[in-house]
């Protein structure tokens, strides 16, 4: 199995459990219980840690010398989203009188477009030394 592939699969795990799992918070919400949202809810995050050997690991792939200045450039990025992503947050929720299902379903649609981005785009060749 080729590294590309392996990344691939990794980060599909990584964009797709959640986008699946927080769609359904948003579909069943109104017949799921406390125990079963929960357990949906961290089903998702489980299914993000695996970034961690798709998208956390790739730049590596790339360039061993320069993959910790490729990892913090693409860092910022996303501190910079993160940041910006508190403040939409806490908008959407009193915009909807406190209800998660539209967040929820923000988030899986940003997840979607994210794995096709990656699945696009990404290639484990070398390119830097």
């Amino acid at each position: 199995m080729s590294l590309t592939t392996v990344r691939h699969t990794m980060q599909a795990i990584a964009c797709l459990g959640p986008a699946t799992t927080l769609t359904c918070l948003t579909v069943l919400q109104g017949s799921l219980d406390r125990d079963q949202a929960e357990l949906l809810f961290i089903s998702a995050l489980f299914c993000q840690s695996f970034s961690a050997a798709g998208f956390g690991c790739a730049a590596q792939d790339i360039s061993t010398r320069y993959a910790s200045l490729l990892y913090g450039a693409t860092s910022v990025i996303a501190v910079i989203a993160g940041a910006a992503g508190q403040y939409y947050t806490g908008y959407l929720l009193e915009a909807n009188g406190r209800d998660f299902s539209p967040l929820f379903s923000v988030t899986a649609v940003i997840e979607v477009f994210g794995f096709i981005a990656f699945l696009q785009w990404w290639r484990s060749d070398p390119i830097f030394d």
